[in-house]
């Protein structure tokens, strides 16, 4: 693993900024650094915000990076996770100094506007910024790599293989619906979105689309020679 991120990161500098070049292989890079073990958690509420944030900071700050002698994966873990823990620090500091807002009143000046604070607020789904750019570009990708024979397999789901496999509590979001939901349906829906329809946690459900649904779909894929 050292060496894989040892060259993202040399690819990553290799390339001005702005450029397409450097944007892919920022991609690259979080796509690995992303899935590393240690990733500091949290069970704060705004965690997938600080988190986002974090990933923000490591894109424009990379080439302050110095990894040990030792070890680049641990170094670049604790780097990472010393930002990260400042960024749910000052979630808790933020909940302790300010009152609690209700974010479902009505804000609207008329009775006709019945609009609310959350209608306003930015969408917390788990990507914001290049980071909401990346997970869209790769969407895209995906859905115009996707085969009519990949299409079929997924709507038809003849093993149930996709249908059956949902988080806990949520029997409705399961990977066909997922899967239809982001990449297949035009225009593509977000998770928030969904979560949000069905009433489901969106850190769970990002969770499981990340976790279960991919590698699935990323299965059905191999079976018609489509190569991730």
């Amino acid at each position: 693993m050292d060496e894989t991120l040892r060259n993202l990161i040399e690819e990553v500098s290799r390339y001005r900024d702005p450029s397409p070049e450097r944007q892919k292989a920022l991609n690259r890079f979080l796509i690995v650094v992303q899935n590393l073990p240690g990733i500091y958690k949290s069970s704060h509420v705004d965690y997938l915000e600080a988190l986002n944030r974090t990933w923000e900071w490591v894109i424009r700050n990379l080439y302050q990076f110095e990894p040990s002698s030792t070890s680049v994966e641990k170094s670049l873990v604790t780097w990472i996770n010393g930002y990260l823990r400042w960024r749910i620090r000052d979630l808790y500091i933020s909940d302790s100094n300010y009152p609690k807002i209700s974010t479902n009143q009505p804000i609207g000046n008329s009775e006709e506007d019945s609009r609310t604070l959350e209608d306003r607020l930015p969408d917390p789904k788990p990507c914001l910024s290049k980071l909401d750019d990346y997970i869209e570009a790769i969407q895209t990708a995906e859905r115009q790599r996707l085969s009519q024979g990949i299409l079929a397999e997924i709507k038809n789901d003849p093993d149930g293989k996709l249908i059956g496999c949902h988080p806990r509590n949520y029997p409705e979001c399961h990977c066909q619906l997922l899967a239809i939901r982001l990449l297949v349906q035009e225009p593509p829906q977000r998770i928030a979105d969904i979560a949000r329809e069905f009433k489901a946690n969106q850190q769970t459900l990002y969770s499981h689309w990340k976790k279960k649904c991919l590698p699935k779909l990323q299965d059905i894929g191999k079976t018609f020679g489509h190569q991730p």
